[in-house]
């Protein structure tokens, strides 16, 4: 998955979401814990507090995301969209 595709997911800029790679700032609790779920590993998992027991997962469904069409790509991202909606749902009213 790309920056932008992160960045538009999560509704941010792709800025944001390369300062959260090169660890010059972070995304909220509320954000990692819908990445975490996203990317199917626990929030230890994601910020590297337990070493990860097999990227082969993410590298297979990278490989399968880049092997999609554009547009299933989009309705994969569409999905996603919908489920980080509703999951946070109502958050910060």
């Amino acid at each position: 998955m790309s920056q932008g595709e992160l960045a538009e997911l999560f509704g941010v800029s792709v800025n944001a979401v390369s300062k959260w790679e090169k660890g010059v700032a972070e995304p909220n609790v509320e954000r990692l814990t819908a990445m975490a779920e996203l990317f199917g590993v626990t929030l230890d998992e994601l910020c590297g507090e337990l070493p990860s027991p097999d990227m082969s997962t993410l590298k297979v469904m990278n490989r399968a995301f880049a092997q999609m069409t554009p547009d299933e790509q989009e309705k994969l991202l569409a999905v996603g969209r919908a489920l980080f909606a509703h999951a946070f749902e109502g958050l910060g009213e």
